[in-house]
């Protein structure tokens, strides 16, 4: 499980804070019991029956939501139309959304709807290596490095270890390819406080 990186004001290196892991026979809700980043979100359309969007990158360790909008759907894992039975989970009114933890090795784990993948109704979820992230003063501004991940992302900032209420997100909307981003934007930390960052994989 990775860590998500804080820095505090009678610390002159980031510390680290580690999330609690959450197995998938728990209960898991973005802000709540993980951070809320960290819970990547695609829905099943029914009017369009596609996943929007149908492809989904997520570092090891990091979660997938799929949620419900209309019609009788599944997320189903394996090549379009033939199940490998990683996942199965039907997608209607009663069973409104289905989360996965991927612990799998970095790589392309696809997916289909079964009533619908002749229709086109697939996706494929891509694990990349876990982002490592760093940070260092400087000159009065937080400095984050890292390594790892798809090759574009998103930074967020937080009060508080599971980005939830009050997360800034630091980077464009869609993305930056860029290892390293200088956060001058943000007051530093009260005293014996501190703030959180967390850099994951845009889609």
């Amino acid at each position: 499980m990775r860590s998500i990186l804080c820095t505090v004001t009678f610390v002159t290196m980031a510390g680290v804070a580690l999330l609690a892991t959450v197995g998938d026979s728990g209960a898991v809700e973005p802000g709540v019991d993980i951070a809320a980043p960290r819970v990547a979100i695609t829905s099943a359309n029914g009017t369009t029956l596609r996943f929007e969007p149908s492809i989904v990158l997520v570092e090891q360790g990091d979660y997938v939501r799929w949620t419900w909008t209309t019609g009788l759907h599944t997320t189903t894992s394996g090549s379009p139309c033939v199940a490998n039975m990683l996942w199965n989970s039907n997608l209607n009114s009663t069973t409104t959304q289905f989360t996965r933890q991927f612990l799998e090795a970095p790589g392309t784990l696809p997916f289909f709807c079964s009533p619908h993948c002749g229709l086109g109704m697939t996706g494929q979820i891509a694990v990349t290596s876990p982002i490592q992230l760093a940070t260092v003063d400087s000159s009065g501004a937080t400095l984050l490095s890292w390594t790892g991940g798809g090759g574009s992302y998103r930074i967020f900032r937080s009060n508080s270890p599971l980005f939830g209420a009050g997360t800034t997100v630091l980077s464009p909307g869609t993305g930056t390819s860029q290892t390293s981003f200088l956060d001058s934007t943000g007051a530093p930390p009260a005293v014996d406080k501190a703030i959180f960052y967390l850099v994951m994989n845009q889609f």
